[in-house]
């Protein structure tokens, strides 16, 4: 068993491999909404700070659950099909490293580090995103679309890890405890990739943790590079406490202080020294 270093603390790396941070809420669809909200939210944004449009398509619902039969369906999506219009749209900053991402039933905000930018840590995304939810929050209500009823907070965190960096080879994959090596066997076989993932229940079952391990190559300037790709995505319930906005925060505090606890807790003593932790003690 694992176990955290200092229950009191939460991490703080100087130097994380974290390149994009998602802080979000799922909501009930909204029964008058159309998609031409989308372009009437973004209007109540600075078109000067926020010039960039894309159309994508939605996301579907999620919904952690606690029965037998949702303990086994963690592996998967769990789609919900709807009426509902069908159409996200993501918004963009000036700088590219800010998004607000709105369709009929999500509302997320995520920092964009792949550009190369220094992770701003939690406080400021969630201030972001915090900003973002009263607006939409005013908007839903001047519209008169329906009721905001939010039943779920998420947070994911995207850590890109090159080759030469923690790792050279498969065999040094045990920089992250719960996998370890890929497995060789002398003369007979040699452990090239892993993809896969685990799943986590927060206690008292306030939501769960999911974690997914990818290796692969990413494009860029020059030559492709290997790298790993671990993402960690806590969501759970919103709390009912008469103040959505609080519920919301609240949940994504928890799910905050869940991914970077084990993510040190999941990081070997070397592993967090490369990535300049603070008083690394694993």
């Amino acid at each position: 068993m694992l176990t955290l270093p200092n229950k009191g603390h939460l991490p703080d790396y100087e130097n994380p491999p974290v390149v994009e941070t998602i802080l979000g809420v799922q909501f009930e669809p909204l029964a008058g909404w159309r998609n031409a909200h989308l372009g009437a939210f973004w209007k109540t944004l600075n078109p000067d700070e926020w010039p960039s449009l894309f159309d994508v398509p939605p996301l579907p619902s999620q919904f952690e659950q606690f029965t037998e039969q949702a303990r086994w369906a963690t592996v998967g999506a769990q789609l919900t099909i709807t009426q509902v219009p069908s159409a996200r749209l993501q918004i963009k900053n000036r700088d590219g490293n800010r998004m607000i991402q709105v369709q009929n039933g999500r509302l997320h905000f995520n920092w964009l580090g792949e550009g190369g930018g220094r992770y701003p840590r939690y406080e400021r995304v969630r201030t972001g995103f915090g900003e973002s939810l009263e607006r939409f929050i005013e908007f839903v209500a001047q519209e008169k679309v329906g009721d905001f009823r939010p039943n779920q907070w998420e947070i994911t965190y995207l850590n890109h890890i090159p080759r030469g960096t923690v790792w050279n080879t498969t065999n040094d994959w045990g920089f992250f405890l719960p996998l370890g090596a890929v497995p060789t066997i002398e003369h007979l076989i040699q452990g090239e990739s892993f993809e896969g993932g685990w799943h986590f229940v927060i206690p008292e079952q306030r939501g769960r943790l999911h974690v997914h391990w990818r290796h692969g190559l990413k494009a860029g300037s020059g030559e492709e590079q290997e790298i790993i790709v671990l993402d960690f995505t806590a969501r759970g319930r919103v709390a009912g406490n008469g103040n959505p906005a609080k519920g919301i925060l609240d949940g994504l505090d928890l799910g905050h202080e869940t991914i970077v606890k084990s993510f040190e807790a999941f990081s070997s003593k070397a592993a967090n020294e490369h990535w300049r932790l603070k008083d690394a003690t694993n």
